[in-house]
């Protein structure tokens, strides 16, 4: 069976309401922070980066990058709509929504979970954050006015890029970045948190004892 190795909350969880929409058999290997020395060793082994998401297939092949992941999985099941069909624009924009949220969002809200260690000076630490936090002002604000009339990122269906901006979005609450200001948004997420796979994920998630 194929497998996917994560930790709760992170990117990860984006491949993970993937899998359960499109009812993929998948087995959940734990590797965060307390995961035990055997199980992290090898899955060094697998990405010697230590990051998650890593898929992992039936013959032994690795997949890495959470883009990869939500495309390789989207395209086995094009029925459940969560990608379109490759050289149409639907494709591209749901394309363009991914790297939108993994090279500018993502990349904004991840400094301010390791603040300390990037620096330990508590000036540089406040830049850092001041920085992070008007880009992710920026950054909201924009997918805001986009989400304005739409229930979803890109057209009329629920798609990867729904799976992966959901999943980083929450990271607000986390980080307890103030959002109410952003109200398209979280009618937006108030609504994706309600389908059935993403209540799955979260039930799944929540219940495994590390």
């Amino acid at each position: 069976m194929m497998k996917l190795y994560f930790s709760p909350g992170a990117c990860c969880m984006s491949c993970h309401i993937a899998l359960v929409e499109t009812h993929t058999p998948f087995e959940l290997v734990y590797v965060g922070k307390n995961a035990d020395e055997k199980t992290r060793h090898a899955f060094l082994k697998i990405n010697p980066l230590g990051a998650v998401p890593a898929f992992e297939f039936d013959d032994g092949k690795i997949l890495t990058q959470n883009i990869a992941i939500l495309e390789y999985i989207a395209d086995q099941k094009p029925e459940s709509h969560l990608l379109a069909k490759p050289g149409s624009y639907e494709r591209a924009d749901t394309m363009r929504w991914l790297s939108f949220t993994a090279s500018d969002l993502h990349k904004s809200i991840a400094p301010l979970f390791r603040l300390s260690q990037i620096s330990s000076n508590e000036s540089a630490q406040n830049d850092i954050k001041n920085w992070s936090l008007s880009n992710i002002d920026k950054y909201l604000s924009l997918v805001d006015a986009h989400l304005k009339n739409k229930t979803f990122l890109c057209g009329e269906h629920f798609t990867v890029a729904d799976c992966y901006f959901y999943t980083v979005y929450r990271w607000t609450k986390a980080l307890s970045i103030p959002v109410e200001k952003y109200n398209a948004i979280n009618r937006y997420e108030e609504i994706i948190s309600k389908r059935p796979s993403v209540v799955a994920v979260h039930q799944r998630e929540e219940q495994i004892k590390f």
